[in-house]
C-alpha cells in the first residue's frame, strides 16, 4: 500500500458456524476454515447520513493456546471521531485526504452480548480506539464463544480506506476486528498514520450489505446481489481471509472474467476507456503470481479504482487503485504491486506494525519480477531497479545534507519512522535494492524457490522474519542472516548496484 514515494523529489443476520459459505471451493481454503473464528455481520446504509447500522456475530475461536477472561476488538474508525488523539493522516495529507474540507467518522457501540447475556462494555487502548469485553467466565482454549455487538458507523467524508467522496464509498477496517494475540497478549496498536498499521488472524465472514441500488460494489469473498423497491441487498461469502472490505460506486462499470478457476473483475469509472486493459492486466498478474510463487488460494479477484488518499491499498480479495494517478504506467505499477499483497499480506500475513517490510518489500520487489515477465508493458526490470537506486542514493544525501544523519533502518515499527518519506524509502524502495542484490549473490531461480518455499510454509499464518530467514536459506544452502540483518539494521552501505 503506500505506494506514493516516486512522487518525493521527483437487524442480527442470523448464520451457523461453518455452515452457509459459499465463497470458497478451494479444497485448502475448505480444509484451512475449520476451527476458524467466524464473522456474520448484517448491514444497512443510510445513503443520506452516510452511516451504517449493524449488527455483528462472533463466534470466536479460542486459539491463543491459553484460557482467556476477556477479549479485545480494534475500532479502527473510532480513528476518524473528532477527539481522536492519534489521527490516520497527518498535516501534510490532511488536504489530499479532506478534498470538501475536514469531516470526521465514528464508530458508536450500542450493545455488546456474550452467549446471548448483556454485558458492559469499555473503550480502551492508547486511543479509546478498542473495545475491551470481559466475558465473566474463563474461555478455555480451542472453545468457542458467541459475542453479538450492534454498531453505528459514521462514514467521514474524505478519500480514505474508510471513507466517502464524488459518489464512492470505501469501507475498509469499518466494523470491530478481534485484536491479534501475540506474544501473550492481545496487540493493542492504534490506526497510525505511518504504513498499514494492521495485523490480523484469518477467519471466515458472512456478510449482508443493504444499500441503494444505484451503487455497483466489489468485495472480499463472492457476491450474491439481489434488488428491490431500490434496494440491493448483498450476500458475502468468505472462507479463511485475514479482513474483509468493500467498495461502492455510483458512476463505475465492472468488467470481469474467469481465470484458472478465479473470478477476476475490475472496477472503474464508466466512461473510462481502459477497463478492459486493466482487467487484463489483473490477469496477467494473477497467472504470473500464481506461476512464480504458487496459486492463489482464492476463487475471486477485485481491481477496484476509486477515491484514495494514496497510491493503492490492499484487502483480501479486492484492492484499492487512486483514482488520481494519471500515469498509465504508474496507475499499471499500482495495480501490480495492490496484487502482489494477496500473496504477501493476505494469504502469508505479517504483523504490518512492526514487520511491514516482510509484505511491502516482497510486494515491490515482485512487482519489478513481473514487469521483467511481462516486457510487453514497457517497464524493464533494470529501469525499475535503477529508479529504486537513483532515488534511495538521493534521499540519503539530500537527508545527510539537511539533519547531518539519516535513518536507514528497514525493521522499525511503523510509528517509528519521523514521516512518510523516510518510512517509504526504506521499506519499498530499499527493499527493492535488497532484493535485487540477493538476486545477484545467489540467482534469480533460488531467489524464487526461496518465496516460494516461504508462500508454502506459511499460508493462512502470521509470518515473521525468522520464517522469512529459515525459507531463503533452506532454498539458497547459505546462512543469509547476516545479508538480511545488514540491510534491515541499516549497516549496509548501498552505493551502487552490483
Amino acid at each position: 500500500m503506500k505506494k506514493f514515494f516516486y512522487l518525493f523529489f521527483c437487524s442480527i443476520f442470523v448464520v451457523f458456524v461453518g455452515l452457509g459459505f459459499v465463497g470458497c471451493s478451494s479444497s485448502e481454503v475448505d480444509k484451512v476454515s475449520k476451527n476458524l473464528t467466524t464473522y456474520a455481520i448484517s448491514a444497512s446504509l443510510d445513503d443520506e447520513k452516510k452511516e451504517i447500522t449493524a449488527s455483528e456475530v462472533i463466534y470466536f475461536y479460542n486459539n491463543t493456546g491459553t484460557d482467556l477472561e476477556e477479549i479485545y476488538l480494534h475500532l479502527y474508525p473510532r480513528a476518524f471521531r473528532e477527539d481522536a488523539t492519534i489521527k490516520p493522516y497527518t498535516a501534510l495529507t490532511m488536504a489530499t485526504c479532506f478534498p470538501n474540507g475536514l469531516s470526521y467518522g465514528d464508530l458508536n457501540i450500542i450493545n455488546v452480548k456474550v452467549n446471548g447475556e448483556i454485558k458492559n462494555h469499555k473503550l480502551a487502548g492508547e486511543d479509546e480506539d478498542i473495545l475491551k469485553i470481559n466475558l465473566g467466565f474463563k474461555l478455555t482454549n480451542k472453545k468457542t464463544v458467541e459475542i453479538v455487538i450492534e454498531f453505528i458507523l459514521t462514514i467521514p467524508n474524505c478519500t480514505h480506506r474508510l471513507g466517502f467522496y464524488q459518489g464512492n464509498i470505501n469501507l475498509g477496517n469499518w466494523y470491530p476486528i478481534l485484536c491479534n494475540y501475540e506474544n501473550g497478549e492481545f496487540q493493542l496498536s492504534p490506526y497510525y498514520s505511518t504504513g498499514d498499521p494492521f495485523c490480523s488472524d484469518i477467519s471466515n465472514y458472512k456478510v449482508e450489505m443493504k444499500y441503494p441500488e444505484k451503487y455497483k460494489l466489489c468485495s472480499t469473498g463472492k457476491i450474491d446481489v439481489k434488488s428491490d423497491a431500490g434496494i440491493s441487498t448483498a450476500t458475502i461469502s468468505a472462507k479463511a481471509v485475514r479482513d474483509f472490505a468493500l467498495c461502492l460506486s455510483s458512476s463505475s462499470e465492472i468488467v470481469s472474467t474467469n481465470v484458472d478457476g478465479v473470478l477476476v473483475s475490475y472496477m472503474g469509472y464508466s466512461y473510462d476507456s481502459d477497463l478492459n486493459a486493466n482487467l487484463s492486466l489483473a490477469v496477467d498478474t494473477l497467472k504470473y503470481f500464481n506461476k512464480a510463487f504458487g496459486k492463489y488460494p482464492y476463487n475471486s479477484l477485485s481491481v477496484v479504482k476509486t477515491p484514495f488518499i494514496y497510491g493503492g491499498m490492499e484487502y483480501p480479495n479486492v484492492v484499492y487503485i487512486s483514482d488520481a494517478i494519471d500515469d498509465e504506467s504508474e496507475y499499471q505499477k499500482v495495480i501490480v504491486h495492490e496484487i502482489a499483497h494477496q500473496w504477501w499480506y493476505s494469504t502469508v500475513g505479517n504483523n504490518e506494525v512492526t514487520e511491514a517490510w516482510l509484505d511491502e518489500s516482497l510486494a515491490e520487489y515482485s512487482s519489478a519480477l513481473f514487469f521483467k515477465n511481462n516486457p510487453k508493458y514497457g517497464i524493464t526490470y533494470d529501469d525499475f531497479v535503477s529508479s529504486a537506486l537513483s532515488s534511495y542514493l538521493l534521499y540519503v544525501d539530500v537527508i545527510q545534507t539537511i539533519r547531518g544523519e539519516v535513518n536507514t533502518q528497514m525493521n522499525l515499527a511503523v510509528n517509528e519512522y519521523q514521516n512518510d518519506y523516510e518510512y517509504s524509502y526504506m521499506v519499498y524502495i530499499k527493499g527493492v535494492i535488497m532484493f535485487d542484490c540477493l538476486s545477484d549473490a545467489v540467482g534469480e531461480g533460488k531467489l524464487l524457490s526461496g518465496l516460494q518455499k516461504y508462500y508454502k510454509s506459511n499460508k493462512f499464518k502470521i509470518a515473521t522474519k525468522t520464517n522469512f530467514y529459515d525459507a531463503f536459506e533452506s532454498a539458497c544452502h547459505k546462512d543469509l542472516k547476516n545479508f538480511f540483518e545488514g540491510f534491515l539494521n541499516g549497516t549496509t552501505i548501498i552505493s551502487s548496484i552490483n
